[in-house]
């Protein structure tokens, strides 16, 4: 195993290295790297990629328990030019790694490269129900780190403000991923309440306007308390909240927050701001369906 004290950057160029010197010799390299966030294993993926492509080289993702004969799909997936990331090893338990076991040579003969991402107690799992396979491993990289730690504040925080995908599935790869995230954490510290925020917005997006409410409420109750009843955040999660229940129909809730939000936002940012014109402007168009829909009633 590799020194679980190294800088967290250096464990990752380590297991870098073992991978181009795998492809400079031309041999298959087995490589497990032992976890204990979801969050810094995406990390470490999104950095590997990024060196595997700059020398191009693909990576493949690879979910155990969808694949478990992964010998088989290894090599339909043209080994050659690729890194396999494997994961949710034991979702694939116990076929996966009998066939790892029974299939290692394959893996040699085919010049597999894989990193096999394993809990504590799937690698001991590992040593004791495949044993032939885990001998041809090349290495064991230890990435045991918490992500409360402050070392990965920065890209935590990037990843919580991030809000905009492609597709309804990088959206819920990503909810599923930030609300993994919101487990290793306290719920309590101004990060969580990003990670509120983003979901928030997120559920908001699938229509899940609900949760959108709910999550946005917890963001807005750590926004009060880290920043005071004052500040862009709070006027943030009053009109999260607002746009929600717009969603859902309820004008006079959605107005009310949005009141909120305004009265916020022209405090610290003065009427020709950009976000107090936007806030107006909700607040305006919803007024003006809401008192038509009244007049239209009464009419009736």
């Amino acid at each position: 195993m590799t020194d679980a004290n190294d800088p967290f950057s250096a464990r990752i160029s380590r297991l870098d290295a073992y991978i181009t010197r795998a492809f400079k010799f031309e041999k298959a390299s087995i490589l497990f790297a032992m976890y204990l966030s979801e969050f810094l294993r995406v990390e470490v993926e999104n950095t590997l990629e990024k060196s595997l492509l700059a020398r191009g080289l693909k990576m493949v993702r690879v979910d155990a328990g969808e694949n478990k004969d992964l010998p088989s799909f290894f090599t339909s997936q043209n080994p050659s030019n690729s890194v396999f990331l494997v994961h949710n090893l034991e979702k694939g338990f116990p076929e996966a790694i009998h066939y790892l076991n029974f299939k290692r040579e394959e893996l040699i003969e085919q010049k597999v490269k894989a990193v096999f991402w394993v809990r504590e107690e799937e690698l001991a799992r590992i040593t004791l129900e495949a044993p032939d396979f885990f001998a041809f491993r090349n290495r064991v990289v230890e990435f045991m780190d918490s992500p409360a730690e402050k070392e990965f504040a920065p890209a935590i925080t990037a990843f919580a403000l991030e809000t905009e995908y492609r597709s309804h599935t990088e959206i819920e790869r990503s909810i599923a991923l930030k609300e993994k995230l919101l487990s290793e954490l306290s719920t309590e510290t101004e990060i969580s309440g990003y990670l509120f925020s983003s979901l928030a917005i997120l559920y908001r997006t699938i229509g899940d306007y609900q949760k959108s409410i709910d999550y946005s409420g917890k963001s807005l109750k750590i926004s009060l308390a880290v920043f005071g009843d004052k500040h862009p955040n709070v006027a943030r999660d009053y009109n999260n909240i607002g746009l929600a229940w717009n969603s859902l129909g309820e004008a006079g809730k959605a107005i009310e927050y949005y009141s909120k939000a305004l009265e916020i936002v022209k405090e610290l940012c003065g009427v020709d701001h950009p976000s107090t014109k936007t806030v107006q402007e909700n607040l305006d168009t919803l007024q003006r369906i809401s008192q038509a829909s009244k007049s239209t009633t009464l009419i009736g």
